[in-house]
């Protein structure tokens, strides 16, 4: 029989055996690019760093038989998933890492809508024609296999030595493939063009229009949802003229001159909102409305990131981002019945309410390819309009640092797209412009900073 004594020492011992996992690292996951390596070979995802130790595994999913990779071959730009505990700010020790096998593939195979035609042409033989799409310059030369998908005729061709890409493929699905080049250019092996989205590729959906108007009762501006003449939802604007005058001026800038005139035509007019909601987020509906919220507006740093927010959502449209969801992930898009709004109802939660609508990843993001493809045509609008494009990581660092442990599913704003998309601008900007001196790039400017005091402080969470 054990004393008193003893069994008071074995129940504490047990108690602090018991404890102890509670004052443990717990086990996390981290996912992103690759951005870089350091000195002592191991892996950094934006300013963390992902420490690699003797019993580091490493998971290929769909790797071939026969063929293994080992952790040195993770180099800048291989999207990994790792398993392991921090270790203090930025330093996070590696259990387990996990990658894709096919993004080895050197081949770049991607799709997306041509927003204009490349002007002038390539001529004589080995001069090559270059194609902005995608985000990305795409070289057509002498080894580029280009057809349509209309009776295989070709759409893009060699006529006597010439590369010839006519106006009327201008919003056409144009589908790459091809390697980069040192100077981060894509040299195309082949190059098919195919249809246009279809004409309701740009409806919010059961007949719905958002319209610009004012309350009634308070006479203040907002937005409503209408689907015929009921109203089943609004928002309120931010009530500051200024705010509203700039982001709509700096937006319409942003929107390339051919897609606008082609889009307007097809009734697709871009419109910039500033609405009162204190999540970071912004979102561009199917049919050119895009809404920025007061939380992320308060929570940039210069005219350049707010770009790069507007550029990106613009891109969402303008390659009918809705529609690809659907048609090209099948997603099921489940419509619910939407009753009309007593007259003083404001949306509380624009997330539940656009997932009411079937479009609840114009909130939550869309799949990683849509918003990846995104990213990209948004920083190529940065160059073309002067901005320093590496801007774009910086927003998300901002976000990370400063918002990076609240959850949300908010894609602006959450630790794992902000992460993702940190890491991957950061590559993108590596491969496409190594030689890149952005020294003389616009970050910020006297607009934006009048802007923002005009706006006055703004809750961001």
């Amino acid at each position: 029989m054990l004393g008193k004594t003893t069994k008071a020492v074995m129940t504490l011992a047990l108690l602090a055996a018991a404890f102890v996992p509670c004052f443990a690292a717990p086990r996390v996951k981290l996912r992103g690019y690759v951005t870089a390596k350091t000195p002592e070979a191991d892996l950094k995802i934006l300013q963390d760093v992902v420490q690699l130790r003797p019993d580091t595994r490493l998971e290929v999913q769909d790797a071939p038989s026969g063929r293994q990779l080992t952790l040195q071959d993770l180099t800048p730009g291989t999207l990994i998933e790792v398993e392991g505990t921090w270790k203090g700010k930025h330093q996070f020790a590696a259990e387990k890492i996990k990658c894709d096998w096919d993004q080895f593939d050197k081949q770049i195979n991607e799709s997306a809508f041509l927003e204009e035609v490349p002007k002038g042409q390539g001529t004589g033989a080995g001069t090559a024609l270059q194609m902005r799409v995608d985000g990305e310059v795409v070289v057509l030369d002498d080894n580029t296999k280009a057809a349509g998908s209309q009776g295989g005729q070709p759409m893009a061709r060699v006529a006597g030595g010439q590369w010839q890409v006519g106006e009327e493929l201008a919003g056409r699905l144009v589908r790459y493939r091809g390697v980069r080049r040192p100077d981060g250019t894509i040299a195309a092996t082949e190059l098919e063009f195919g249809s246009a989205p279809p004409s309701d590729a740009h409806e919010i959906g059961q007949g719905i229009k958002l319209t610009r108007t004012k309350d009634s009762q308070t006479s203040i501006d907002i937005l409503e949802f209408q689907k015929k003449k009921d109203v089943i939802g609004r928002l309120k604007l931010f009530p500051v003229p200024e705010v509203q005058d700039y982001v709509s001026a700096l937006g319409e800038k942003l929107v390339p001159a051919e897609v606008h005139e082609r889009l307007s035509s097809q009734g697709v007019e871009f419109r910039f909102y500033v609405i009162e909601n204190a999540e970071i987020n912004a979102s561009a509906l199917p049919d050119g409305a895009i809404l920025v919220n007061t939380g992320l507006l308060g929570a940039l740093e210069n005219e350049a990131e707010l770009a790069f927010v507007l550029s990106h959502e613009i891109a969402h449209i303008t390659q009918a981002h809705s529609w690809r969801q659907v048609h090209d992930t099948r997603t099921k898009r489940v419509l619910l019945v939407i009753a009309a709004a007593v007259a003083s109802a404001y949306i509380d939660d624009l997330a539940y309410f656009l997932r009411d609508l079937g479009l609840l990843w114009i909130w939550n993001g869309y799949g990683r390819r849509l918003e990846n493809q995104a990213d990209r045509i948004a920083m190529q609008s940065l160059i073309e309009h002067g901005y320093d494009p590496r801007q774009a990581a910086r927003l998300s660092e901002i976000l990370i640092e400063r918002h990076g442990g609240r959850s949300t599913s908010a894609v602006w704003s959450s630790h794992e797209s902000n992460v993702l998309r940190g890491s991957f601008m950061t590559v993108q900007v590596q491969r496409q412009y190594p030689q890149g001196d952005f020294a003389d790039k616009t970050t910020d400017t006297e607009a934006f900073r009048a802007m923002r005091q005009a706006m006055g402080p703004v809750k961001s969470m």
